[in-house]
């Protein structure tokens, strides 16, 4: 019965530990037509490249937004871009054509990735642009 108290007690800390941590992150991620999306526990904000501003000089990523964001799409924003970058750690050292930047931001580090096309990059990618419209 203790070691039940005890087991209980260590996963409610972990889990206030964790709420606590992810309320801290700030991520940026900027997409391979260098749209950039600021997201944190409260926000997503999302700024699209202009057509002036694209390479081709005819590519707009629309319109600015900026929404609020519940607390379980930041949980699913911050726990697939952790993901995607412990899988991606220093694979990538110069960006080229249709990679994109992840960077995570903590209350004491800082972690950036040039990422390659992959399945858990487009999944965050439809899932932020899903929650931006």
């Amino acid at each position: 019965m203790r070691a039940r108290y005890l087991f209980a007690t260590l996963l409610l800390t972990v889990f206030i530990l964790n709420c606590k941590s992810t309320d801290a992150l700030t991520i940026h991620y900027t997409d391979q037509n260098n749209n950039h999306y600021t997201i944190n526990s409260g926000r997503l904000k999302y700024d699209p490249v202009t057509d002036k501003e694209s390479s081709s000089g005819t590519y707009s990523g629309g319109k600015p937004a900026e929404i609020a964001l519940k607390k379980t799409d930041f949980r699913q924003i911050s726990e697939l871009a952790e993901k995607i970058m412990i899988a991606s750690e220093g694979k990538n050292s110069k960006r080229e054509m249709l990679t994109s930047i992840l960077t995570i931001s903590g209350k004491n580090k800082t972690t950036s990735a040039i990422l390659r096309k992959s399945e858990d990059r487009s999944r965050l990618e439809s899932l932020l642009q899903r929650l931006r419209q």
